[in-house]
């Protein structure tokens, strides 16, 4: 039945390619564009097909990484405004799905605390693509149970937004110090701490999945929800802070993406003034920076607050985006070795090139 299902999968990929025909004709994405709706299409495709093909149907990284792949091709699925995208993401998703569930019959024992995310952000994909699993869900909750709000986030945001002086796990030794301490006292090996919006992303991620799942994960969302104007305002581009930079924009686009349900609703740039100026500001820093991943994030955070092809910005990213796909159909460093830097630049890319069938704009929350 699994391989009937995977034939029937990589089936309705091909002949949905194939339907495309040749993308030099057709419609330009707006007056003088480069680029047709033709091509922009079938790059989208042959991007999706490439994490399918590639890498969700690899074993060694579908075990590493199908979590993150179910909830790319049901966020593609549920969201895109191409009814042809959304039955091709459906079909990949639904099968990869089905192979999630066997090879995660139930969580391992001892499981620590990340492998556990991993695997309630695994059981919330692959039950909303068909494949729901209550006992599993079951035992899930009751592992999650046993790990405090300090296991998932390091730190409270019912007590405080995140911290500066929150060291990371020696590199040296490996040893995990107490908070405020910048020399390892296991080894004398000097510490990095963890960026402050790093773990702000982490907490809005894992705080709005547990919400969503049923599983507290920590804390919930609006608690660290409030906590959005302590982290105002986001660090700029400046030479040598790459670290704080990134981790600000991501920030910014992760707050757009699990406040508007990963892009089911529009949102008013009223709402998060800040955060929509820091993303048109910095959007072009993308292409100066040969970085797809991070453009692919601009743009479909940047359409969710109501831009379209008629903003020069979203054109630009376009057309920046359009002329460095890869041959095999992905985004990003062919040479990477690890299969996250394959996939998810891919990933990033076709949410930012893709349409949307938003409904409603959602209210403005509450601080």
């Amino acid at each position: 039945m699994r391989l009937i299902v995977a034939a029937l999968a990589l089936a309705a990929v091909a002949v949905i390619l194939l339907r495309l025909g040749d993308p030099g004709r057709g419609t330009p994405l707006w007056p003088g564009a480069p680029y047709t709706s033709e091509h922009r299409d079938r790059a989208i495709r042959r991007g999706l097909a490439f994490m399918y093909e590639s890498i969700a149907r690899n074993p060694g990284h579908f075990k590493e990484f199908g979590h993150d792949l179910l909830a790319a091709f049901y966020n593609i699925a549920v969201t895109s405004g191409d009814p042809e995208l959304r039955r091709m993401a459906w079909s990949m998703g639904h099968e990869r799905a089905v192979e999630w569930r066997r090879i995660h019959p139930a969580p391992p024992a001892g499981v620590d605390v990340n492998d556990l995310t991993d695997l309630i952000f695994g059981d919330d994909a692959a039950g909303r693509l068909g494949v729901p699993d209550a006992r599993m869900h079951t035992q899930l909750r009751e592992a999650a149970a046993h790990f405090s709000v300090y296991d998932y986030l390091q730190f409270d945001p019912v007590k405080e937004p995140p911290p500066s002086d929150l060291p990371k796990q020696c590199e040296k030794c490996g040893h995990n110090n107490p908070r405020g301490v910048t020399v390892c006292t296991r080894c004398g090996a000097r510490l990095e701490m963890h960026n402050r919006y790093d773990l702000y992303q982490d907490a809005l991620i894992n705080s709005y999945t547990g919400d969503r799942t049923g599983i507290t994960l920590g804390a919930h969302y609006v608690d660290v929800l409030r906590l959005l104007p302590a982290m105002r305002p986001y660090p700029p581009r400046l030479p040598h802070n790459d670290e704080d930079y990134y981790a600000g924009v991501y920030t910014v686009t992760h707050l757009v993406y699990t406040y508007n349900d990963y892009s089911q609703f529009r949102l008013s740039p009223d709402c998060f003034p800040e955060e929509f100026a820091h993303l048109k500001a910095n959007l072009r820093q993308a292409v100066a920076e040969k970085d797809p991943e991070t453009m692919g994030e601009y743009l479909d955070s940047l359409q969710s607050f109501g831009l379209t092809v008629r903003d020069d910005l979203i054109r630009a990213g376009f057309d920046y985006l359009l002329s460095i796909q890869n041959r095999d159909g992905s985004w990003g460093d062919v040479k990477d070795p690890n299969p996250y830097g394959r996939y998810h630049p891919t990933w990033t890319v076709i949410d930012g090139l893709r349409d949307y069938r938003w409904t409603r704009v959602l209210p403005c929350p509450a601080f």
